[in-house]
């Protein structure tokens, strides 16, 4: 399947091209993993990664239309910057898609882990918590660092805090 981009189109897989991946890549340091990979794959993990954030990120707002294939673009999204056009992936989910595809590049992370659905074990006095399932169950999936990239754009922030605020 070829990398589709289109900002709301009803194909799209992807929410960054190969150019702007390269662009990004070529001003990073650490990111030899990236150049390693065929163009191939480099196009592969950026599908897959897109696919990936929109499969376990709850984001604020909607989707602009019904017929888009991805998650974004949003409209009802505002962050302490301001709102965010209904027209825009915002710089965020880019480098989001960026990180999560190098990351991926070193590990399978769309694989389950043999202690995913276990927040906490413990052997003396024998404790076992399971996870629910919510906010970054799987951590392995989706790194930490990539849900401080996209602090407020989902519906818990990193800290996994939902702020009240009364009218």
């Amino acid at each position: 399947m070829a990398i589709d981009y289109t900002v709301g189109g009803p194909t799209s897989n992807s929410y960054v091209s190969l150019a702007e991946a390269e662009a990004y890549f070529s001003d990073r340091m650490h990111s030899s993993a990236w150049y390693d990979l065929s163009t191939s794959d480099r196009e592969k993990l950026l599908i897959t990664s897109s696919s990936m954030l929109d499969w376990y990120v709850s984001w604020k707002g909607t989707k602009a239309t019904q017929d888009q294939a991805m998650d974004w673009p949003r409209v009802g999204v505002i962050t302490s910057d301001g709102p965010i056009p209904s027209d825009v992936i915002p710089a965020q989910v880019k480098v989001a898609v960026y990180e999560l595809s190098l990351s991926s590049a070193k590990k399978d992370r769309s694989a389950d882990g043999s202690l995913d659905g276990i927040l906490e074990a413990r052997a003396g006095s024998l404790l076992i918590k399971t996870d629910d399932g919510v906010y970054n169950s799987k951590p392995s999936t989706i790194p930490q660092k990539i849900w401080k990239i996209l602090y407020g754009l989902t519906i818990k922030g990193s800290s996994g805090v939902v702020r009240l605020v009364r009218a």
